[in-house]
């Protein structure tokens, strides 16, 4: 295992993070006054997580970014590496995540149903379960009125999805149970919104670990529930 990353490393990891969200590169200077540290505690803390810098400058890939936010996230500073992420690096981390809880994903899946096109940003398989996730990179108080509308669609999405088969993620013909999720950096003032669990990113991975498809407390919708409440979603 390898030993504890300190504060001041995370805080340097964290600024160039945040500082590098909307930029080409980022300058060491910077990142260390953010960080409140000395410049060359910056580059050795930036060189110890393999972060090439030429002594005065960053620049960071947007996956080598999802893969240090995770980096972060292990050092038990989750929101605070996601909300330095621009909202389609957090659609890939949360797929990160949930491959981490040992879910096989599929990012930007589409269906058809009722007459139109359903998106789902994350779905993950893990045995019988199945999570389809839209991530809301929000940082706003949640109110439960806010979810609303994006829950009913990310239930009807999810309604759609299972009524059909999905070849490449899951073979035989066992009953599949399905729970729609809205994932979202603020804590959300209730955990339910229209069928659709509602969670904050600091509590993904505790919530992950625990999902199975037997709980009675979770909304989970079995795939032959969801062909009898929606028959249109046999449709092309």
């Amino acid at each position: 295992m390898p030993p504890p990353i300190g504060e001041g490393t995370v805080r340097v990891l964290i600024e160039t993070l945040r500082l590098s969200k909307d930029k080409k590169r980022v300058q060491v200077e910077d990142i260390a006054s953010s960080a409140k540290t000395s410049e060359s505690f910056a580059r050795k803390a930036l060189t110890n997580a393999r972060i090439e810098h030429d002594g005065n400058w960053v620049s960071l890939s947007p996956g080598f970014r999802v893969k240090l936010a995770l980096g972060i996230a292990r050092a038990g500073r989750l929101r605070e590496s996601a909300l330095a992420l621009t909202w389609q690096e957090f659609e890939r981390f949360a797929g990160e995540c949930l491959e981490e809880a040992g879910f096989q994903t599929e990012k930007n899946v589409r269906v058809q149903g009722g007459g139109r096109a359903w998106q789902i940003d994350v779905v993950g398989i893990r045995g019988d379960v199945m999570i389809t996730m839209d991530c809301k990179h929000w940082n706003t108080p949640g109110y439960l009125s806010k979810f609303r509308l994006a829950a009913k669609h990310q239930r009807n999405a999810t309604l759609h999805l299972l009524a059909k088969p999905v070849e490449k993620m899951l073979q035989g013909d066992r009953e599949r149970q399905a729970l729609p999720v809205i994932l979202t950096l603020s804590e959300p003032r209730d955990q339910l919104s229209e069928g659709v669990v509602l969670v904050s990113v600091e509590k993904l991975p505790s919530f992950l670990s625990g999902v199975t498809p037997y709980d009675e407390n979770l909304p989970l919708i079995s795939s032959s529930l969801a062909v009898v409440e929606n028959p249109m979603s046999q449709s092309n």
